[in-house]
């Protein structure tokens, strides 16, 4: 819901998981040899957001996102026994990195509809996330490059709806979002678009706590660069997940949840990322 006018309503949400990648390289620059590249992330994101009423039902919305990826590679021949390349790896190193994601700013909006209240949010994203240079054109030459995207250095329309229907002490939600990539940036890198669909149900367990259950569908296109779907790199996936959530309101701090996606089933095309669970702490006052 939307803050009265001239009130404001805080959240936080910080979301975490950690992801496995492996895949067999057999046209590095150097390494003439095929090995195993073994790489496990730990990708986590503090979200702070804002919004303020400023007429029945209108709001103003700022979201702005922290993110932290650490990064860790070892090496195994086609047996999988531990390997050392002969010559330094240029895709992968151990690090940890830590930017600022893209900042969205956005026009939240309610009205009641019968027994339904009907949301929708329309927004844009601001391009105030770290991007990095065509790491294709940078491998291709031998050099040390970088595929993690911060942001997309675009400016990219949001949309977010929803609708939301009391049953007794129970709660029923549907909802949907779009993140759209309109052009490239500077680099000549364009995200892929990404959709998402959630249905749901809660209800209230006694005075202060709170259950919910439902599934999150989530689909994102492959990413660009200079126009091209490259081999490698994001090229696309969708997934389905089981969706559980337990929120607690604790005085006068607001209500705190714990929730958890679960991978029911995904498609993903070329070497995608897998993660076994994304967990999630959240608060709003």
């Amino acid at each position: 819901m939307v803050p009265a006018p001239g009130h404001w309503r805080f959240g936080g949400a910080l979301a975490g998981t950690p992801i496995h990648i492996e895949h067999i390289e057999d046209d590095d620059f150097y390494n003439v040899v095929p090995y195993w590249h073994v790489q496990s992330l730990i990708v986590t994101e503090l979200d702070g957001s804002a919004v303020r009423g400023i007429g029945p039902g209108i709001g103003v919305s700022v979201t702005v996102p922290l993110r932290m990826v650490r990064d860790r590679i070892h090496y195994l021949d086609l047996a999988r026994q531990p390997y050392t390349p002969p010559f330094p790896d240029y895709h992968h190193r151990n690090e940890t990195l830590f930017h600022p994601g893209d900042v969205a700013v956005g026009l939240p909006l309610t009205r009641p509809f019968g027994a339904w209240t009907l949301g929708a949010s329309p927004g844009v994203s601001l391009p105030t996330g770290k991007t990095e240079p065509d790491p294709f054109a940078l491998g291709d030459l031998g050099l040390p490059h970088q595929h993690i995207q911060f942001g997309t250095g675009t400016f990219d329309p949001l949309l977010g709806v929803s609708a939301t229907r009391a049953l007794g002490a129970a709660t029923v939600t549907a909802s949907g979002s779009a993140h759209l990539t309109l052009y490239s940036n500077r680099h000549g890198y364009r995200a892929g678009d990404r959709f998402a669909l959630g249905a749901g149900a809660g209800r209230k367990l006694g005075q202060d706590w709170n259950a919910s259950a439902g599934l999150a569908f989530l689909n994102e296109q492959a990413e660009r660069w200079h126009g091209r779907i490259q081999s490698e790199g994001n090229l696309g996936r969708t997934d389905l997940n089981l969706a559980l959530g337990l929120g607690r309101t604790i005085g006068s701090s607001g209500v705190w949840s714990l929730n958890a996606q679960v991978p029911l089933a995904s498609h993903s095309n070329g070497n995608q990322v897998r993660y076994p669970v994304i967990f999630g702490l959240g608060w709003s006052r």
